[in-house]
């Protein structure tokens, strides 16, 4: 693996920010709150990896200055993560979802050090965070082949024979900071206010 500092662009992948979701737990479009901070937001911490960014809205156009992708086949995650596979073919993406902005662009140059792996996936208590991921080729197909059968779960790519996966967890994980903060989803208006009234 090459030593990157989150400060250096990332030249063989693209960086993906989702946000397509319809926020139905919220009762708001999360990804426009606050003039789109949050994709916003994502699309900075990715860019600090990343040389190339796109956004996966829905084509809403949220984060001038990067491309806006409508969904592809599927539903949910599954269908922005398979706009950024069509758009960029062949191409690794790094995947962050616009609700976890405590995710650290440190943590994100990490996952995009896998070099050779097909999915590079945080693990912790027990469960994984596709949603912050790096997807390669060979996982964009696996997952295009899924959601053709009707499976949309992204968590099903762990079961997937003959894919490398990397697992970041225990100890290489937590010099991140402490996972349950770092992947805090905001879903619910309590979510998004305490997240407000962080300095």
């Amino acid at each position: 693996m090459t030593g990157r500092g989150a400060g250096s662009p990332w030249l063989g992948g693209v960086g993906l920010v989702l946000a397509g979701g319809e926020s139905r737990r919220l009762g708001r479009d999360k990804a426009r709150l606050d003039g789109a901070a949050l994709p916003r937001l994502a699309a900075e911490r990715l860019a600090a990896v990343c040389s190339e960014v796109a956004v996966a809205d829905r084509g809403r156009e949220l984060v001038p200055g990067h491309p806006s992708l409508p969904d592809a086949a599927g539903r949910g995650p599954a269908a922005g993560i398979l706009a950024g596979a069509a758009a960029y073919p062949g191409r690794p993406l790094l995947v962050l979802a616009c609700d976890l902005p405590g995710v650290p662009a440190g943590l994100l140059a990490e996952l995009a050090r896998s070099a050779g792996c097909d999915w590079a996936v945080p693990r912790w208590a027990g469960g994984l965070e596709p949603l912050c991921a790096l997807y390669g080729p060979a996982a964009l197909e696996a997952l295009a082949a899924r959601v053709a059968a009707g499976r949309f779960a992204l968590h099903g790519l762990a079961g997937e024979g003959g894919l490398a996966i990397r697992y970041l967890e225990g100890e290489e994980l937590r010099r991140f900071g402490d996972p349950g903060e770092i992947f805090r989803n905001l879903n619910t208006p309590e979510d998004l206010e305490s997240w407000r009234r962080q300095p």
